[in-house]
């Protein structure tokens, strides 16, 4: 199928980009938030990294139910649940609730953060020229990841306090919506993806996508027996959990370390997720030309030297270029990867095992950004670049060994 082929997959792409648009948003505002966290919750920070942990075990459970859902429900249904937990969960951040209900909350958008991943990722990577058509699904995402930490600096900024980021729908000050500044809310943009993503797949019911897809039982579990999903759910794993430990504490880390002002630390946060949005539109047809296999491996070997030069580079200039360097140079890795899978894999596993990867992996947006928060508080969040040249390094060498077997 080609994605312009029928106004019907013209319009389920388009609503593909805008909830991953919603999804980066939601991976790139943890990190802008953890000062603010800190400062209204009075808390240190290996508490307050609890809420990169928390969405780990909704990842979990979508890697595991996303199939049955898909079977029972079909698409229509996950992308009912995957945008219907992210709303669920703005709501109760509305209420500004003590931080014991802050990480469960943060479960639901694990859960739909799961869900999303790998539906959409597999849907669109099964397209005509899915290659470059994933590389603009995950820059939509590197736009959300970008407008985030602009957008909580912005609020702050205007004496409101963290969790408006979440609620201030079309409101300004209490004033009428037609007056002086509008803003949308987190909330109000969940609502609009649920609404795109559930008409534009209404037709894509439970028996219409086990008729479409062959499939009529849950194969989740066969994925435990299939040695390419499990390297490459590694693999994904360990790039999601750099990629979101580095926009999840480079706000802090040029507070702190660099001694930059909030709203210069911010904007460095943002270039970064810049740099990864630039890469994924810009170096798609690129890695499609010369191959995923070795532009992956040129892309994190041209990470570890950036990586290096970011850690010796005192200057708070030279930190904030060698960031959006950085989320340059990795731009491509994620949508590369998942190519490879759908190319190696036949079709009928593209459900199970891309999603089961790519939900798996989400969970890394949790392990690694929380475990820099525990070894922060013990040694400073200078810790935070050692801990990323360690996994670009393993990235590379299992990227190595994935792809000549």
């Amino acid at each position: 199928q080609r994605w312009n082929g029928s106004r019907e997959n013209t319009l389920r792409t388009l609503s593909c980009y805008f909830a991953f648009t919603i999804y980066g948003m939601n991976d790139g505002t943890p990190g802008a938030m953890v000062p603010h966290l800190e400062s209204y919750y009075s808390l240190p920070y290996s508490i307050v990294s609890l809420i990169f942990l928390g969405p780990m075990l909704g990842c979990i459970t979508a890697a595991f139910t996303s199939n049955r859902l898909h079977q029972k429900f079909g698409r229509r249904g996950v992308a009912a649940f995957a945008t219907g937990s992210y709303a669920i969960s703005y709501v109760g951040m509305c209420v500004h609730p003590p931080f014991g209900l802050v990480v469960p909350l943060l479960v639901l958008t694990g859960f739909g953060s799961g869900l999303m991943n790998g539906t959409w990722n597999s849907w669109v990577g099964g397209l005509a020229n899915g290659g470059t058509l994933l590389a603009f699904l995950h820059g939509c995402w590197g736009v959300g990841a970008t407008i985030a930490p602009i957008t909580v600096n912005a609020f702050v900024s205007r004496g409101w306090d963290w969790w408006a980021y979440y609620c201030k729908l079309l409101t300004s000050y209490g004033y009428s919506i037609l007056t002086n500044y509008l803003t949308i809310s987190k909330l109000g943009l969940a609502i609009a993806a649920a609404a795109t993503t559930v008409w534009s797949f209404w037709a894509d019911c439970g028996t219409s996508h086990i008729a479409s897809s062959g499939q009529a039982h849950s194969f989740t579990f066969s994925v435990f027996r299939d040695k390419v999903t499990l390297l490459f759910s590694g693999f994904m794993l360990l790039y999601v959990g750099a990629e979101v430990t580095i926009g999840g504490w480079l706000v802090t880390f040029m507070l702190n370390v660099r001694n930059g002002t909030p709203s210069a630390s911010s904007l460095v946060a943002s270039g970064f997720w810049i740099g990864i949005t630039v890469g994924r539109f810009a170096l798609g047809w690129i890695t499609s030309y010369f191959g995923e296999k070795t532009m992956v491996s040129a892309y994190l070997v041209v990470a570890i030297g950036l990586e290096l030069a970011f850690w010796l580079g005192k200057e708070f200039v030279v930190s904030a270029i060698m960031a959006a360097l950085v989320g340059l140079s990795i731009g491509m890795v994620m949508p590369a990867s998942i190519r490879m899978m759908t190319k190696i894999l036949p079709v009928e596993k593209h459900i199970v095992s891309v999603g089961f990867g790519t939900a798996f992996a989400v969970s890394g947006a949790s392990i690694f950004p929380f475990a820099v928060g525990a070894l922060a508080q013990a040694g400073g969040v200078q810790v935070l670049q050692p801990v990323i040249l360690a996994l670009f390094a393993v990235q590379l060498l299992l990227w190595l060994f994935v792809t000549r077997m």
